[in-house]
């Protein structure tokens, strides 16, 4: 009898110990210092009107703890790649919501929403909605931790296998949709390769395809392919190594769509 009692009393220390872990992970109080540090972004925007252009948005924002915010991106439009800067303000309640204040490069504001937070209490992803856009079109994405402190990139900073997927978004009723999934390799010297399952308007194909990549210094970067020019970010770096990647595709083809998706490490 004895020993069960003490088994009882080990299950109840144990109950109570995992329910304050539980409570301890609910009770995190975000701030502006939450957000510290370079994250790369995908932003797309939605609209199901064919006269509305596809744009598609992928960057760096660099937040500085204590309310300010810059930032470089790289759009997609039409075809047309244009890139440019940012810069504004941001603020942090204690539940984690917050607002980006885009007065550099863009009027945007932007609801956000902080997750997967740190030890420390730094988020470790953001996602995004713009709310000052009042035509019938939705502006969202969501930002990666790339690095809490400067870092300088290279090709070596993205070397190994990667699964990846991208969509096709095309609002025009006579356009296709389409998707792809897949693995790729970077060999760290600016070589890549892939192997791909993709649906394009229905039909299903699988293929490889080898190309070049580059990296800059502050973590953006291109891939080239036969018919394909990639622009990406690199993210959650670990020692300089990145464990994802975040990309706009810019398909050599008329129409007025965009292709966007995600890559993470194997």
């Amino acid at each position: 009898m004895q020993r069960y009692s003490r088994r009882f009393v080990q299950l109840g220390i144990l109950f109570l110990i995992t329910i304050a872990l539980a409570l301890s992970a609910q009770a995190t109080t975000y701030k502006k210092a939450s957000l510290k540090g370079s994250y790369g972004f995908l932003t797309n925007l939605w609209t199901a009107d064919s006269s509305t252009d596809q744009i598609a948005m992928v960057g760096i924002l660099t937040f500085n703890g204590a309310g300010k915010v810059i930032g470089s991106y790289t759009t997609v439009s039409l075809e047309v790649v244009k890139t440019g800067t940012l810069g504004g303000t941001y603020t942090v309640s204690s539940n984690g919501t917050g607002k980006i204040t885009l007065t550099t490069g863009s009027t945007a504001v932007f609801a956000i929403v902080l997750n997967n937070p740190t030890a420390a209490g730094l988020a470790q992803g953001v996602q995004l909605l713009q709310t000052n856009d009042s035509n019938n079109e939705v502006v969202s994405g969501t930002a990666v931790l790339q690095s809490t402190t400067a870092q300088t990139y290279s090709v070596a900073s993205i070397n190994g296998n990667f699964s990846f997927q991208w969509n096709l978004w095309w609002a025009s009723p006579s356009g296709y949709q389409g998707s792809q999934l897949g693995t790729c390799n970077f060999d760290g010297k600016g070589g890549f390769k892939s192997s791909s399952t993709s649906v394009l308007d229905g039909v299903t194909k699988t293929q490889t395809q080898t190309g070049t990549y580059t990296v800059n210094a502050d973590g953006s970067g291109t891939i080239t392919l036969p018919g394909a020019g990639i622009v990406f970010v690199l993210n959650s770096a670990d020692a300089g190594q990145a464990h994802g990647a975040q990309f706009i595709d810019n398909i050599n083809e008329s129409g007025d769509y965009v292709v966007t998706g995600t890559a993470l490490m194997q």
